[in-house]
């Protein structure tokens, strides 16, 4: 019986665990025409992580831009061929 409970205990203190977060700027909020909206932020990495229509895209420097051959960001707030878009005439708020 003592065997069981300390089993138990021990996965349960193991679902506990979280696995490290990921560190960055802050984010970017940016509202787009059409009531679209994504948020931005650049990773201690220095690629720019976008959350956009319930997605996390994880985008490459590469100059003035991020992309990942897809989905391409610029930090002026042009974001195409994320999920949830388009993102046009995007501004921060």
């Amino acid at each position: 019986m003592n065997k069981l409970l300390a089993l138990a205990a021990l996965a349960i203190l193991a679902a506990c665990g979280t696995s490290p977060a990921q560190t960055g700027g802050p984010r970017t909020d940016w509202r787009c025409d059409g009531g679209a909206a994504y948020s931005a932020r650049i990773a201690d990495s220095g690629a720019a992580e976008i959350f956009a229509g319930g997605r996390v895209y994880t985008l490459a420097a590469s100059g003035a831009r991020y992309s990942d051959g897809q989905v391409t960001y610029s930090g002026d707030g042009a974001l195409t061929g994320a999920a949830g878009g388009p993102y046009n005439n995007c501004r921060r708020g």
